[in-house]
């Protein structure tokens, strides 16, 4: 692989929350009396505010090792963090200090609409390329530039001078 695919592979994470995510889902109740039997919910990059929620959430869940996982660890991983995982992606569609209170009713809604491939899908993009990288790259950044010189006690012949 040459630079230039390796730069297309990078890139096509972000144009995807870019230009949204489409995720088609089944109506609810209420608008299926309208004769709207689906409707597409769009992932878009999520705000500073959101993505702060999304990475205090994150956080909640732990590291868990998937190294020499077996089979009941691994299910007893997804029953504690199960939940946790479909908050975080009704937080992206959401993305809104307005209606950010609504994102549990709103997980517990899509967790009947939704397959766990998909909800694993949307987490995946929006931990991997919600915004996260840019924060890492510009801590990395400042880190390397220096602003001022550090001060240096001047030598005896300077001070007389």
């Amino acid at each position: 692989m040459d630079e230039k695919s390796i730069d297309i592979e990078k890139l096509a994470p972000d144009l995807l929350l870019k230009r949204g995510v489409p995720v088609p889902v089944t109506a609810p109740l209420f608008l299926r009396i309208f004769r709207k039997k689906n409707f597409k919910l769009v992932l878009f990059h999520p705000t500073g505010r959101t993505l702060l929620k999304i990475a205090l959430k994150y956080l909640s869940m732990g590291a868990i090792n998937d190294k020499d996982l077996s089979l009941p660890e691994a299910v007893k991983a997804y029953a504690d963090h199960g939940k946790k995982v479909h908050e975080i992606v009704a937080l992206g569609f959401l993305n809104s200090p307005y209606l950010n209170w609504l994102h549990k009713p709103l997980a517990w809604w899509l967790r009947g609409r939704l397959t766990e491939q998909h909800f694993l899908f949307l987490f995946n993009i929006l931990i991997t390329h919600g915004g996260v990288e840019d924060f890492i790259a510009t801590i990395r950044l400042i880190r390397r530039t220096r602003i001022t010189k550090p001060m240096v006690n001047p030598s005896p012949k300077e001070k007389a001078s």
